[in-house]
């Protein structure tokens, strides 16, 4: 903007008004991009350094100094201090470059900066109290496990029916089905169909194959080398799946092979990677390596085209019962075994299945778009999937799809609210706060916050901190 300071800071220093509550959220996801390439500090406490810049224009927008003396307003100053991580390079290049991005960019900033009410209810009804980027650790810990869990369950089912389904003696024996495709194709066999099982057809090689599996899952439920286990857990059930020929042909057995390949970019490449054991002990999430973002977009891509395909598919099926939402009327006596509960709905009004069908068709296609959104529409979106699929599992025997399913919306739950469920106990007071304050309260009187300490009872506790906002409560248990 052609304005320099006299005594510049060492390095980038971002500066803002520190009574803006909309203005303190987004500081700390600004904190968090920078990754400590630059400094913030509130007008208030640092504007007499720099005697150069007006009081009202601290108070009008924000301010960045250069270490080398220049200094940038509003949304300037903003992109210019994501230059600052590679990833985010891009935004200064287009203000400067890209023609009326920065015009846009700075009538929104002033339309933001004079509506900061407004900015901060939108702020706090998409993303809550927490506007930092999220990370996904428990989501991580969890999903793998559960997919560990679904594997296991899918090579237990079809070991115990191997024999009678593919082996030697079975309904399509295995062994007279893979000379026949070689006959038929020739090389292009081994590329058309890729099993080991062209290594060996025998009962035992497939009951090798079902046993290792069964071992490997329990391995990756565990934690261990979960990304080495992943790929090998892949490559045995692709091999079944193929033997299994039609009768692993379903939904369910595509989707886990999907997931499952996908879920190789996102486990972490270790022998012991301490944040996904079982026992306790294991580091907290602050101390984890992340997961890998490639993997984790898509995985989410990947639910989000199951479900988006899920409903689709039945509007574009030509069968008029999913339009006129009678599909209900029939589905709980004609889907793949039903359960008791599936005769209990059957019974239910007519109203209430109608409902059902609209139901269903909104969080199929309407809502898998929420994966996208911020954390709290993003949160309701995986609890109306998740919900969707404890019904269907209630009503019917879809293997473990459901299971799958599941799994893959653990992916959209992110680590503040796994942390907002956690307690910690001490000196007699039970904790109850996110753990990114949990990991400041170090002692009773919680000296490590810039903050009030107040004793709200003879049984609770209250500390707040001023420059995050966050709020930590203790409450006595015990006698």
């Amino acid at each position: 903007m052609g304005l320099r300071v006299s005594h510049p800071p060492t390095k980038p220093l971002l500066m803002w008004d520190g009574e803006c509550a909309f203005c303190r959220l987004w500081i700390e996801r600004w904190r968090e991009i920078t990754a400590g390439k630059v400094d913030y500090a509130t007008y208030q406490e640092a504007a007499h350094r720099f005697p150069e810049i007006p009081a009202e224009q601290f108070k009008r927008a924000m301010a960045l100094i250069e270490p080398d003396g220049e200094t940038f307003f509003a949304a300037e100053a903003v992109y210019r201090s994501l230059r600052y991580r590679p990833s985010r390079r891009w935004m200064a290049w287009s203000y400067d470059r890209v023609p009326g991005f920065a015009a846009i960019s700075e009538i929104a900033y002033r339309f933001i900066a004079a509506h900061r009410g407004l900015g901060s209810t939108f702020t706090r009804l998409l993303w809550g109290n927490d506007v930092r980027p999220p990370t996904y650790f428990w989501a991580q810990r969890w999903f793998l496990r559960t997919l560990g869990l679904t594997y296991l369950i899918a090579f237990v089912s079809l070991w115990v029916q191997v024999d009678g389904l593919v082996g030697s003696d079975g309904v399509s024996p295995l062994d007279q089905f893979l000379p026949a495709v070689y006959e038929r194709f020739g090389h292009n066999a081994y590329s058309l169909l890729p099993t080991l099982c062209w290594l060996d057809s025998s009962n035992g090689f497939l009951h090798f194959l079902c046993g290792g599996g069964v071992v490997l899952s329990l391995l990756l439920i565990l934690g261990i080398a979960p990304a080495l286990l992943l790929i090998v857990l892949f490559v045995f059930y692709l091999s079944l799946t193929i033997a299994g020929q039609t009768f692993l042909s379903f939904q369910w057995d595509i989707l886990l092979l999907e997931t499952g390949s996908l879920s190789i970019f996102l486990a972490p490449w270790r022998l012991w990677p301490r944040e996904l054991m079982w026992w306790p002990g294991s580091p907290t999430p602050a101390t984890a390596s992340p997961g890998s973002r490639a993997g984790l977009f898509l995985l989410k891509l990947l639910l989000f085209k199951l479900m988006l395909m899920s409903g689709m598919v039945k509007l574009t099926s030509g069968d008029d019962c999913w339009w006129n939402l009678t599909a209900l009327d029939y589905h709980y006596w004609s889907q793949p075994l039903p359960t008791v509960f599936a005769w209990w709905a059957d019974k239910s009004p007519e109203w209430f299945k109608h409902f059902s069908v609209a139901f269903c068709l909104v969080v199929e296609i309407i809502v898998p778009f929420f994966i996208w959104a911020p954390r709290r529409p993003r949160l309701v979106a995986a609890g109306l999937l998740i919900f969707l699929q404890l019904v269907i599992a209630l009503t019917g025997n879809y293997c473990f799809f459901n299971l799958l399913t599941i799994a893959l919306c653990l992916l959209l739950i992110d680590d503040s609210v796994a942390a907002s469920l956690r307690f910690v106990q001490r000196n007699g007071y039970k904790i109850n706060c996110p753990g990114t304050v949990r990991s400041l309260l170090l002692s009773p009187r919680c000296r490590s916050m810039d903050g009030s300490f107040s004793l709200h009872s003879n049984r609770t506790r209250i500390c707040r901190d001023r420059s995050s906002g966050f709020t930590a409560t203790w409450s006595r248990f015990g006698s």
